[in-house]
């Protein structure tokens, strides 16, 4: 949700600070956001406040999908956990691959 509008998007390129959205739905840099989405491992929801640092619409970049980058503010205990679970199953992969 941001400037009162509602969309949907996918979590890539997540750290501790911010992540990347994919997302058709482009809010206005430095708009505030607010995230919603549940973990896949156990279905919590995690609710995250943050502002709306750069939108792209993926023309003329590597990557072509249209999205924007989050700078979060005071992620929860929920995200933290969340983080450290996208590490390992990033690590996990990592060491099959």
């Amino acid at each position: 949700m941001a400037e009162g509008a509602e969309g949907v998007g996918h979590l890539k390129n997540v750290s501790r600070a911010g992540m990347f959205v994919r997302s058709n739905d482009l809010p206005r840099p430095e708009s505030p956001i607010t995230l919603q989405f549940d973990m896949p491992h156990s279905g919590t929801t995690i609710n995250l406040r943050g502002e709306v640092r750069w939108s792209s619409d993926g023309q003329g970049s590597v990557d072509p999908a249209p999205g924007f980058g989050v700078q979060l503010l005071e992620p929860p205990r929920e995200f933290q956990e969340f983080f450290r679970w996208a590490v390992e199953q990033f690590e996990k992969k990592d060491e099959t691959d």
